[in-house]
């Protein structure tokens, strides 16, 4: 069984080389904690189309990745192999009361967060597992997942980091944040948030080699800000600001597809020219010059 990848930082690669279509394969597993042996349909491979604004992938995908549990006592398995003391850390947590309770209450990621917090793994690591049960997470459950995965994810991105410590793992998980501020219509705070983001991208992601995420960060903002303005909390899939345009019709009928090609072109073009703009106007302003 592969590690499961689970850094707040998996996301921002996107899905590389996606299968054709959803798989499944029959695992066989034996129970790092106490030894119970036992087979489980797993996913093997999926394919995204798309994805939400709070990460989550679309298509024929189960997203999160499935995890598989121990039938006996839940453990959550999520790497091949443990040392001593994590099995020694890993086995008080399991055989506790606390946990044994959560299991048919609680999402199988806010239980591997559980997990981490026993064997100290990184923060960032913490981050990401509880991003992911937000995701898994009832209505009832979400305000309380969100304010967990938010208090994780605000450690790695502090607003008050300083210009030029900012990068493009800071700009996305503050967009992470924004995020869930609209989900649970914290409009003012969101609005807040994304406008005092709305210029970095093109200072973040400066350059033709950051072309394509570039757009993508401007659209996303861009629609997250109409999102709030139409004080909307609804889980919304994310613009594809680099999808191809949909073939047009003109009064001399359809346009070719090297019309369209070209069309293409114009339009990112003029985002990139749109962006570095931006950028300039960023580097200029008194606030860039302080």
């Amino acid at each position: 069984m592969k590690r499961i990848a689970i850094g707040l930082a998996v996301l921002l690669s996107g899905v590389a080389a996606p299968a054709a279509a959803m798989t499944f394969m029959k695992v066989e597993h034996v129970c790092p904690i106490g030894g119970e042996r036992f087979s489980a349909e797993e996913m093997g491979s999926g394919t995204a189309f798309g994805h939400f604004l709070d990460g989550r992938l679309h298509g024929a995908i189960q997203s999160p990745w499935p995890l598989v549990s121990c039938p006996g006592n839940g453990f959550v398995i999520y790497k091949d192999d443990y040392s001593a003391d994590e099995i020694k850390r890993l086995t008080a947590v399991v055989e506790s009361d606390d946990y044994q309770r959560m299991r048919g209450h609680e999402t199988s990621y806010w239980m591997l967060a559980r997990l981490f917090e026993a064997v100290d793994a990184p923060l960032r690591d913490r981050a990401g597992v509880l991003q992911r049960a937000t995701w898994q997470a009832s209505p009832g459950q979400y305000p309380r997942y969100v304010q967990a995965a938010s208090a994780a994810v605000a450690q790695q991105c502090p607003d008050a980091r300083a210009a030029a410590d900012q990068d493009e793992a800071w700009l996305y998980c503050q967009m992470l944040l924004g995020e869930w501020e609209r989900r649970l219509s914290r409009f003012d705070a969101a609005r807040t948030r994304f406008e005092r983001l709305q210029p970095l991208p093109g200072r973040l992601l400066a350059g033709p080699d950051h072309e394509h995420a570039r757009r993508q960060y401007i659209a996303e903002i861009a629609q997250q800000l109409q999102l709030i303005a139409d004080r909307s909390a609804v889980n919304t899939m994310a613009v594809d600001a680099n999808a191809p345009p949909p073939a047009k019709e003109t009064a001399a009928g359809p346009v070719s597809r090297e019309a369209a090609e070209a069309m293409a072109r114009v339009a990112a073009d003029a985002a990139a020219a749109a962006a570095d703009a931006a950028a300039a106007s960023d580097a200029d302003s008194p606030s860039a010059k302080r």
